[in-house]
């Protein structure tokens, strides 16, 4: 795979864009269904093949080492087709990713609703998908996966079977699978490839019938690539001022965003950033708890029987350093996590707003003093997800002068941006993978001077990204487009309602 970006000065003029990659990023590729049923799961794990697309009548296979290469003239003779050998970017993911295609499912449930549920299970995660949509249509029943934000088609089944598998999530989860006019909530756990997958479980009725969605709660093994702050796609100055604000003693770092924005994500972060070294005791308060974490009291609260406040009350009688908040929902909770902070805690959490600024507007209409508020905040986050480029497809070419005048760029700069094409190797989206945009207000004395004063969104705004020079979200997506990180579609498409102009 080949990162740089042709804007790169260290590339001559000449080169129009990346050469196509001679190895294969396992964690942005998906294998496809065709190829994994050329070779069995026996044969791939005893030989070490990965199977992972047809192309133009050749089979691609990945191989775990060198030895396997050796079994290529056989496997081409068994399979009646060519083999296409590809390097993996890191050999070591290769049998992990054998283990995860081909699992070894309990024979007892081959064949039955739950044995397809544990199937279309072991999909999602390998397809990284964050949830399952189980769909009612007219002639039958729809499996959509939301891949990279965006939901997928998986697969199409007769509505008898549809209803058959919704019940056997059903009693997996607990419910009651006779009630089919109420909406029922709850959770359930599978194992796949090592790990104990947990899922919330909901259900809704709809005028073709029961629907059921599954958000797919993440492993800290599923996460581990995301284990470092650094992993997140902040830009150097992004980075330094997060770090800044978590190596503070006490204070408040807001995240704010739309659902699926990755604010979970980048909480998490910050807490195996925080526990490396041992000697501060975290504790968290989420409905649910969607990573277990070494090292952290994780308190799981049911909403609709203990309130965030109550439990934050709780926790800080247990003598805290840290505490992340899933969400300050009401103005109690958002008292509570000020007060806190004022207190000595560091306190992370997340508030709904359109923008960073927007976060401190909200925090005073929950009724947060102005005084507290410049006391204790200390860190303002705002972000979106983008999809990443296929590494495989992608191509450059100039952006049109609609989208240079869009961006800021210089009409007359030779600039070359990434496009999304598709391939076989990325199911023919044209993306693999995400990455995060950042906007960021540190509360400087003179934003703590604003708000006191009673300033506006926009004047706020003016002095962080005008005066102060730091970017917004629309600018991080430019700065990352240059760098062939996203694309210009990616950028307006998190972006546009949400820009500060």
């Amino acid at each position: 795979m080949n990162d740089v970006s042709p804007n790169d000065p260290r590339l001559t003029p000449l080169v129009a864009g990346p050469p196509r990659p001679k190895e294969v990023d396992l964690r942005r590729v998906v294998a496809s269904q065709e190829a994994i049923r050329t070779i069995s799961g026996q044969q791939a794990r005893r030989l070490g093949v990965l199977p992972i697309a047809i192309d133009r009548e050749q089979l691609q296979v990945v191989l775990a080492d060198e030895d396997g290469a050796l079994q290529v003239p056989q496997l081409e003779a068994q399979i009646g087709m060519p083999i296409q050998v590809l390097r993996a970017k890191d050999p070591g993911a290769v049998a992990a990713a054998i283990r995860r295609y081909y699992p070894q499912l309990d024979s007892a449930t081959v064949g039955t609703p739950l044995g397809l549920f544990e199937e279309i299970v072991q999909r999602a995660i390998l397809f990284r998908s964050s949830d399952i949509h189980l769909d009612p249509e007219s002639d039958g029943g729809c499996v959509r996966l939301r891949i990279d934000g965006m939901l997928r088609v998986d697969r199409r089944m007769p509505l008898e079977s549809m209803g058959e598998l919704i019940s056997a999530i059903k009693v997996a989860a607990g419910l009651d699978i006779a009630e089919r006019r109420v909406p029922q909530d709850g959770q359930v756990t599978l194992r796949s490839a090592g790990d104990e997958i947990s899922m919330r479980v909901a259900t809704v009725p709809t005028i073709r019938g029961e629907k059921m969605t599954l958000r797919i709660l993440a492993t800290e093994s599923l996460a581990a690539e995301l284990a470092d702050l650094d992993a997140l796609g902040m830009n150097d100055a992004h980075h330094r001022m997060l770090l800044s604000a978590l190596n503070q003693a006490h204070g408040v770092i807001l995240l704010s965003g739309p659902t699926g924005s990755g604010k979970t994500t980048t909480l998490y972060a910050c807490l195996r950033h925080l526990r490396r070294p041992g000697t501060q005791h975290i504790l968290t308060i989420e409905d649910p708890v969607e990573i277990p974490m070494e090292g952290i009291n994780q308190v799981h609260v049911d909403s609709e029987r203990v309130s965030f406040n109550r439990a934050l009350r709780s926790a800080l009688r247990h003598d805290p350093d840290i505490i992340m908040i899933g969400e300050i929902r009401d103005a109690e909770t958002a008292d509570i996590a000020v007060k806190s902070a004022l207190t000595g805690h560091l306190v992370l959490s997340t508030l709904h707003a359109n923008n960073s600024t927007g976060v401190i507007t909200r925090l005073l209409n929950l009724g947060v003093a102005p005084e507290l508020v410049t006391t204790a905040l200390r860190l303002v986050i705002a972000q979106r997800l983008v999809r990443r480029p296929c590494p495989h497809c992608v191509r450059w070419g100039p952006p049109s002068e609609t989208d240079r005048e869009w961006l800021g760029w210089d009409p007359q700069e030779e600039i070359r941006v990434p496009q999304a094409v598709g391939c076989h190797l990325c199911n023919h989206t044209g993306y693999a993978g995400r990455t995060g945009l950042y906007e960021m207000v540190p509360m400087s004395r003179a934003v703590r001077e604003m708000v006191r004063e009673g300033a506006g969104e926009d004047r706020i705004a003016s002095h962080v990204f005008g005066d102060l020079r730091l970017a917004t979200l629309r600018e991080d997506g430019a700065a990352k487009v240059r760098a062939g990180i996203t694309t210009i579609e990616e950028v307006r498409r998190v972006t546009f309602l949400g820009d500060i102009t």
